[in-house]
């Protein structure tokens, strides 16, 4: 490689060629600054004109621009060392140049990007008006006013909006362009142009519930080929309800007494409500016994009726509650309606009531033995009724009232009770099978003080036996049930409190009978026995004796009938029965004994009566001449009344020869002397 001149070299002159007249060149540095600051405006007319170079930089570029195109201003003389370090320093300031217009070109084009969707955002304006409180179920109306600022027209405009749980929409203006209702196109938005739209809708939701509604506008400006998006809030609070719920919970309350809660609601708006729900909760010492209308679901649910603009329905609840006194249970009610999300309540009500020793307290007894538990056919039933004021205020208009149902197995109403030949310490009314005393019969029910009552004593007999017409005359039961109102009671809120007595259940003891009897000649008069009638000393007669069994009402088992031959009396052995075992006789204990496992209802009247036939004889002394002669002693039944659980026992007269049922024998019992 040949070996590069010194270019530095005394007295040696390098003359300086200049392609291009200085004129050319000035224009040319002209042009190139006229490049430097022209920008193309916004096509849209629409952004800010970019910022101008700074002082600083203005002078940079003019002195680069000198030294590019009037280098021989600063040395005339041509020195080759100058002007290679003046082209050195030329080149670059050059690239110093370049890189502060890169630079400058980004900013303005950042500049551009970046500042343009934000201008659109702050000069479109969403707008929601709507009131800050509404009443649960209310109508409600917003209005959204859209507002174009910009200088441009805004296309495709389409305001959209999330509803809260709770609107039902109704109408709105303009009409929306969905089928779900919450989208309206709007088109074209002219710059410094609005629109408005109305929505109407009703509105549930729990008091003190915040419901929050939710508008997006979404546009294009003109000569954009993307989408912008304006956001506005409306936020309505539930404050009160056109429901009201008034319970009306009485404030003294008597634990176990029927007490009736009547429930209104009520709607207070100008239209009509659909689709309402009452849901109540009781106290745990509430017991739930009647409802109008009945509940839908079990004992606390109603779906009621279209209540009308400014109309009400009603609940009436029934029930009794139990505690001691100074309990203050509370009833709580609501009322709304069940949507999707769960029940919407837009309403509650309540109402606390207050446990007291208010009360009447009443008791029947019968002072019978056993406490009237069982009663024989025409005994007599001895009652006494107490009643007693246990509240803290008196007590007016008293009743008491005793009811007396008689019936028979089956269940129908029979006559048990003479209650027409009763008799009690004050004259009560009868009416059917009710006894009444009120303050006309017993003035002392008229005003009965706090912590004082009183007695009524009652007796009424029972009648002598029962009329036997069908199987079910049997099993006769009588249920004695009374009861106490009191008109008023001071200090507690209501009328015609009632108190029951426990009832008293009496069951009639089965009239089971024997009738022991003796017998010369049977109902047809033909002779069952033989001898000598009347008897003749010395002489032996033969008597016919005979046991018969009835048993009208209850089932009877275990039935021993029993009696002991005196010892002048001869037992013959001869002996019939229709039912059970045969006749015995013990001649140890001279006892004769009949049993039978079973007697049932209606024996002797529905169905034959049992019967025992035996026979004995007698050989009468010297010594019974002109007497009656004992043919056997008194007859004892035993049995079990399977009905009232009851032992029974019953003793029969003796039998002697003055045959009374016997008619063709009757007058010839005395004993006389032997005939020749």
């Amino acid at each position: 490689m040949p070996k590069a001149k010194d270019l530095d070299e005394p007295g040696r002159k390098i003359p300086v060629r200049r392609t291009k007249p200085k004129e050319d060149l000035e224009a040319e540095r002209d042009e190139a600054v006229v490049r430097d600051v022209d920008v193309t405006p916004d096509p849209a007319g629409t952004a800010d004109a970019a910022p101008s170079l700074t002082k600083k930089d203005r002078r940079l570029r003019e002195e680069v621009l000198e030294e590019i195109y009037h280098p021989e201003e600063k040395n005339e003389d041509g020195d080759v060392k100058t002007i290679d370090h003046k082209q050195r320093k030329s080149r670059i300031l050059i690239l110093v140049f370049v890189g502060v217009g890169v630079l400058a070109a980004a900013a303005l084009a950042g500049y551009f990007i970046f500042n343009r969707g934000a201008k659109f955002n702050e000069k479109v304006s969403i707008t929601v008006n709507a009131p800050a409180n509404v009443a649960a179920g209310d109508e409600v109306t917003l209005s959204v006013a859209i507002k174009n600022d910009e200088r441009i027209a805004l296309q495709n405009a389409e305001l959209t909006f999330n509803d809260p749980d709770g609107f039902t929409f109704q109408s709105s203006t303009p009409a929306a362009s969905n089928e779900f209702n919450n989208a309206w196109s709007l088109g074209t938005l002219a710059k410094s142009a609005g629109t408005t739209v109305t929505i109407t809708g009703r509105l549930l939701g729990n008091q003190g519930e915040d419901k929050v509604f939710s508008f997006t506008l979404t546009y294009r400006p003109a000569n954009f080929n993307y989408d912008f998006q304006k956001t506005a809030e409306a936020t309505i609070r539930i404050s009160s309800s056109v429901l009201q719920v008034k319970p009306e919970v009485p404030l003294r309350v008597l634990p176990g007494v029927a007490t009736t809660i009547p429930v209104t609601v009520e709607n207070t708006s100008s239209a009509d409500l659909q689709d309402i729900r009452l849901v109540a909760e009781y106290p745990e010492a509430f017991t739930f016994t009647k409802a109008d209308p009945k509940p839908v679901e079990k004992t606390t649910v109603w779906n009621l009726p279209d209540i009308p603009a400014n109309g009400k329905v009603k609940v009436t609840i029934t029930g009794t509650l139990t505690g001691k006194p100074g309990d203050t249970p509370e009833f709580k009610f609501r009322a709304g309606k069940q949507t999707n999300a769960g029940f919407d309540v837009q309403a509650e009500g309540s109402g606390i009531g207050t446990l007291v020793l208010a009360g009447m307290s009443l008791t029947t007894r019968i002072t019978n033995p056993g406490s009237g538990a069982t009663i024989r056919w025409g005994e007599t039933l001895n009652y006494v009724i107490s009643y007693k004021n246990d509240s803290d205020g008196d007590m007016k208009d008293a009743a008491v009232t005793v009811e007396f149902v008689q019936k028979n197995a089956g269940g129908i109403d029979v006559r048990i009770l003479d209650l027409d030949n009763r008799s009690d310490s004050s004259k009560s009314k009868l009416d059917g099978r009710t006894l009444t005393w009120t303050k006309a019969e017993l003035p002392a029910l008229a005003l009965i003080k706090a912590g004082t009552g009183g007695d009524i004593l009652l007796r009424v007999p029972v009648v002598s036996g029962p009329e036997i017409k069908i199987q079910d005359d049997r099993n006769f039961v009588i249920t004695t049930s009374s009861r106490v109102s009191v008109g008023s009671i001071d200090g507690v809120d209501g009328k015609n409190f009632e108190t029951q007595a426990t009832p008293l259940t009496t069951k009639i003891t089965s009239k089971l009978n024997v009738e022991a009897e003796g017998r010369y000649y049977n109902e047809e008069q033909l002779p069952v026995g033989t001898g000598p009638l009347p008897p003749q000393v010395g002489q032996t007669t033969t008597y016919q004796l005979s046991w018969t069994l009835t048993n009208p009402t209850n089932e009877v088992t275990q039935v021993v009938v029993s009696a002991t031959l005196p010892d002048n009396v001869t037992w013959t052995g001869t002996q019939a029965v229709t039912a059970g075992q045969a006749v015995n006789f013990d001649a140890a204990t001279r006892e004769i004994t009949w049993r039978i496992n079973r007697v049932p209802p209606g024996t002797g009247s529905l169905f034959p009566s049992l019967e025992a036939t035996f026979k004995v004889s007698i050989t009468p002394a010297d010594t019974d001449l002109g007497q009656l002669m004992l043919l056997l002693n008194r007859t004892v039944v035993t049995s079990r009344d399977e009905f009232t659980a009851q032992d029974l026992r019953l003793e029969k007269a003796i039998v002697t020869t003055d045959l009374t049922n016997d008619v063709a024998a009757q007058g010839k019992g005395l004993v006389v002397a032997a005939q020749p």
